[in-house]
């Protein structure tokens, strides 16, 4: 942390923690820990890790960052560079989710954290809206849930306002809002430089606006899920005393003492000298007003996609595992779109109301009189079997994500899957005199390889 820290923060950290503040600066002033959360299906292409997540199985902490750039089975989706302490989302989830199918939204979801948390953690059947209002931002939160690899998301690029006409659809919402940032202190020295008191004021302001827009989402019962990144009472507690003073009932955690996270009395706080990781608050809250379940006010898209013919589908099944029941579309530009057919009609509904939407899954389209395969359909938990797969060393996977010719022990003809420790990283066809690599221009290594 090189920037000096702004006084009136330090003024107010001081005040909020007593006895405390000194250890905080000194937590602040250590190498931040470095977590990942593993994949539920594909984490055995992961390397060792040292300890784990207190508060979620599936975040291990690594003795050292290291380049991830550098690592095939991260382009893979084994893993998730994941801050630890937001991981404690997941713990709120497992405690509080309702079974059995639901239809979430998580509202402003890049770069895909807890996101694919979310897809991980739904039950079968269950819809996942994964939305982002900054367009390059959106681009980033798709490609990370397509290295995840579940197959009932619809991604959006929408302002939250957009969501207008869905009121009382979703049985769970998640905000991880828009903060001053000052939990990212210790490790982004730019969250420090850009830190005011005005910036934090205006950030209040821009979550209640966000937090308007987002409780007529949610049905009567509806979980919210409230975080931020900060430590700042008017973006954290303010908001959450706000959210009970409009029908919203905190639900309570139950969190081992041992773990260091503080019960605040209107949410949970994560600070850097009291737990492996950095500054983060959450609050649970359920929905008590109201009665019955709204409808999705869009019908089908029809003008942006189509439903696929039974003769288009077989076409497409090679591509797919007999064990998704798939529900087939095509956009305007002709890519092949996929959707688990339990959750084809709430989506169908949601890709009719927002405008810029699509399916999480894209099989691919047809240029010419060839099928070219959607780059994210190799990270596919339900990529067909039959798919030639093409096992790489990890500098052979590395020279590929780089967008060079891969190195074949036997010569291949047609479409094959580059995979590294049987875990789908992208693309090649093989022609008759050459090889070509189909991995995205947008996704290939730039840095130089070891």
């Amino acid at each position: 942390m090189a920037a000096p820290l702004p006084r009136a923060f330090l003024s107010r950290m001081q005040a909020q923690l007593g006895s405390e503040f000194a250890g905080f600066l000194e937590a602040l002033e250590a190498p931040p820990p470095t977590a990942v959360r593993l994949h539920p299906v594909k984490h055995s292409a992961c390397q060792e890790f040292s300890d784990g997540v207190k508060w979620y199985t599936g975040g291990r902490y690594m003795d050292e960052r290291p380049v991830f750039t550098l690592d095939p089975a991260f382009h893979a989706g084994a893993y998730y560079p994941q801050e630890a302490s937001s991981m404690l989302v997941g713990t709120a989830l497992q405690q509080w989710m309702p079974s059995g199918p639901l239809l979430a939204l998580d509202l402003a979801a890049a770069p895909g954290g807890k996101s694919t948390l979310l897809a991980e953690l739904l039950s079968t059947g269950s819809l996942l809206v994964a939305n982002e209002v900054i367009r390059s931002r959106y681009q980033v939160l798709r490609h990370n849930l397509l290295k995840w690899g579940y197959p009932a998301v619809v991604t959006s690029n929408h302002d939250p306002r957009d969501f207008h006409g869905l009121e009382g659809l979703f049985d769970l919402v998640l905000l991880d809002a828009p903060c001053s940032g000052e939990g990212l202190f210790r490790k982004d020295s730019s969250s420090v430089e850009e830190w005011s008191s005005g910036h934090a004021q205006y950030c209040s302001l821009r979550q209640r606006r966000i937090l308007s827009e987002a409780l007529p989402l949610l049905r009567p019962g509806g979980l919210l899920l409230y975080s931020t990144c900060t430590y700042n009472p008017a973006e954290n507690q303010e908001q959450v005393g706000w959210l009970q003073q409009n029908d919203m009932r905190l639900c309570p955690l139950q969190l081992d003492p041992a773990w260091g996270i503080v019960d605040t009395g209107r949410g949970y706080q994560c600070y850097p000298h009291r737990v492996a990781g950095e500054g983060f608050f959450l609050a649970v809250l359920r929905k008590e007003a109201g009665s019955g379940k709204g409808e999705s006010a869009g019908g089908f898209p029809s003008e942006r996609f189509q439903k696929i013919s039974r003769e288009e589908v077989a076409a497409l099944e090679y591509w797919l595992d007999a064990s998704l029941t798939w529900a087939g579309y095509r956009d305007r530009k002709g890519r092949y779109y996929a959707l688990p057919q339990e959750v084809a009609q709430p989506a169908e509904e949601l890709l009719g109301h927002l405008k810029r939407s699509r399916p999480l899954l894209e099989l691919g389209q047809h240029k010419g009189n060839q099928f070219v395969p959607a780059a994210g359909l190799a990270f596919s938990l339900h990529l067909s079997k039959a798919v030639q797969r093409v096992e790489l060393s990890r500098p052979d996977a590395l020279r590929f994500l780089k967008k060079e010719l891969p190195r074949l022990e036997q010569p291949h003809t047609g479409w094959g899957l580059a995979s590294y420790t049987k875990l789908g990283i992208g693309w090649f066809k093989g022609l008759p005199n050459r090889i070509n690599n189909y991995y995205p221009t947008a996704w290939r290594i730039r840095m130089d390889l070891p």
